[in-house]
């Protein structure tokens, strides 16, 4: 019996050493979607996995990013008037964090947490700490703000709602047309209502980037930008320019203008302009292309996409020379692989954080853009050359600019007629750039300043040079519309440019000297033409001088009215809103 008591008080003693302990914290992990950089994770919650983690006092939430793209990870919201720092002890920042990489953060106070990514702002994701229930309208009310205008002369109001993911629109005479991305549907406001039927509904690929991207018109003539497919929704055939007729009921009348490639999902491009004579103009991300125009020569990348010929050649290419530029394109995909199996990261990686696997899959991808090449060379109506450029579209003339990467905003200065973009970079440098005549943006051997970098003459397009951006962001903002003040209600801002954010939700404003072609500060941190974010010895952030209006979402476009009123879009909330006098 002795024993057996022995035996059963052992037992007991073990128990207490191996049963956990209550009070001991844990571990919750979070990954986001792979590709989740591109608009439409948001929709159902699915950005990040889980949506909402509920956990408690003491406990480590760690984020890994599972997607291709770069992340960062930072507590709060993008629609918040501000963000606390650091210094404060209550917020969180992952910095830039790389496929496969992770950051962890320990919560040590009950309540309730949401966070997002600065890069990709529809991505965001909520921690319950403690006893706090997540009610969904918890979110507007602690994480969402109304939006203002800095300028107590104007008024903000909700213009119209009721938008499915609207990417740009274009005022024809009082009538305004707004294109809806993923449906491929023009959307009609009339007399300040938005009608139920589209006035032309075309068929989209929406995949990433793709979609109904660009319009612009020229009297009743209007012209759209989009990535038509086999059936909507589907299989992206191409990007194509179609020119149409308004008669103020529907779109009709298309006449196909160009075709431009469009296999790859992201850096598509698609805004338009046109300028005081009536030419048109539409911007072409680079789409993926390593090439000439992106100011990477044949000896210079494995990734050849473009053409070696000549342009009198390219006139007379056969698929026999075509075949020949494949088989030599593929030869130089072997040949990376062998000595530089990463691809084209400037630095060799260490091999225990990248398993011979992924360069098999790196390979492929090479061999994948040879195919794609091979196949616009020979069996499309579109040019593997027509990317990373402005193109005149109507009438059919020269590339306005080239060594553009992926651009959302096109502007005619009405008073001078040059031309303005807006450029978006990888993971630094956001743009706004004064288009020159012949005008070589850079990428992408030059991003944001060039401080002292220079790109190659291309003998093929040695007329084309590069001047440095009128401004830049070093830390991207998703910079997307650029308008000028044009109006009686904006009088005080003819000398201004405007410019529009997605990750901040932020109108931004730039005095312009007595040219029209430089910016004027009278912040010394702005005076460089780079905005780095440090705040000031009064703890001010320099960007306060620049900034208009703030918190109106993730603005995709903006247009001056006939009325002198400014309409913005918040493409999330699928809501234009007016800003007025």
């Amino acid at each position: 019996m002795k024993i057996f008591l022995s035996i059963i008080f052992s037992i007991f003693v073990l128990l207490l050493y191996t049963l956990p302990d209550a009070n001991a914290n844990s571990e919750f992990f979070v990954s986001n979607t792979k590709g989740s950089y591109n608009l439409g994770c948001e929709l159902d919650n699915s950005c990040f996995e889980p949506y909402i983690v509920n956990i408690s006092v003491g406990d480590t939430v760690t984020w890994t990013n599972n997607d291709d793209a770069i992340h960062v990870v930072v507590s709060g919201a993008p629609n918040q008037e501000s963000f606390k720092n650091l210094d404060d002890g209550e917020i969180f920042d992952s910095g830039f964090l790389k496929s496969n990489e992770s950051f962890s953060y320990t919560f040590t106070e009950e309540g309730l947490f949401g966070y997002f990514c600065t890069l990709h702002p529809w991505m965001n994701g909520f921690v319950t700490v403690g006893n706090v229930e997540f009610i969904e309208t918890s979110m507007n009310a602690d994480f969402k703000t109304s939006p203002i205008v800095l300028d107590s002369n104007f008024k903000i109001e909700e213009f119209v709602s009721g938008l499915f993911v609207p990417v740009n629109m274009e005022f024809v005479g009082n009538d305004l047309l707004v294109l809806e991305k993923n449906s491929g549907t023009v959307r009609h406001i009339k007399d300040n209502v938005l009608l139920d039927s589209p006035v032309l509904d075309v068929e989209v690929s929406n995949y990433g980037e793709h979609g109904l991207l660009g319009i612009t018109s020229v009297e009743k003539n209007v012209y759209l930008f989009f990535t038509e497919a086999y059936h909507d929704g589907g299989r992206a055939l191409e990007n194509r320019v179609y020119q149409y007729t308004w008669n103020e009921n529907n779109l009709v009348n298309p006449v196909l203008l160009k075709t431009i490639p469009g296999f790859e999902r992201e850096y598509v491009g698609g805004e338009m302009v046109s300028d005081l004579s009536g030419n048109v103009y539409a911007v072409t991300g680079e789409n993926y292309k390593i090439g000439l125009l992106q100011n990477t020569p044949e000896n210079e990348s494995y990734r050849h996409f473009s053409s070696v010929a000549s342009t009198e050649e390219k006139s007379k290419r056969t698929i026999s020379h075509s075949f020949d530029h494949l088989l030599s394109c593929a030869k130089i995909s072997f040949q990376q692989y062998t000595t530089n199996p990463f691809g084209w990261q400037s630095e060799q990686p260490d091999l225990s954080e990248n398993p011979p696997e992924t360069n098999f899959f790196n390979i492929m991808g090479n061999l994948n853009s040879c195919l794609k090449q091979f196949y616009y060379e020979n069996f499309s109506n579109g040019h593997w050359e027509d990317t990373s450029t402005i193109i005149q579209i109507k009438p059919e003339g020269d590339y306005a600019a080239i060594g553009i990467r992926n651009s959302f905003g096109l502007a005619v200065d009405p008073k001078t007629g040059f031309l303005w973009d807006t450029e978006n970079g990888p993971d630094v440098f956001d743009e706004i750039n004064l288009i020159e005549n012949k005008f070589n943006s850079g990428w992408a051997k030059i991003q944001g300043p060039s401080n002292g970098k220079s790109i190659p003459k291309i003998s093929e397009y040695s007329e084309y040079t590069y001047s440095e951006p009128e401004f830049s962001w070093e830390i991207p903002i998703g910079v997307t519309a650029i308008e000028f003040p044009n109006s009686n209600d904006f009088i005080n801002y003819q000398d201004y440019l405007f410019v529009a954010d997605t990750n901040k939700g932020i109108i931004y404003k730039f005095k312009l000297d007595e040219t029209r072609t430089k910016f004027v500060f009278e912040s010394p941190h702005l005076q460089d033409l780079v905005l780095n974010m440090l705040p000031d010895s009064s703890g001010n952030e320099p960007m306060d001088e620049i900034v208009f209006a703030k918190n109106l979402g993730l603005i995709s476009d903006m247009k001056f009215g006939p009325d002198g009123a400014l309409y913005v879009i918040s493409l999330m909330e699928g809501k234009i809103y007016k800003i007025s006098s």
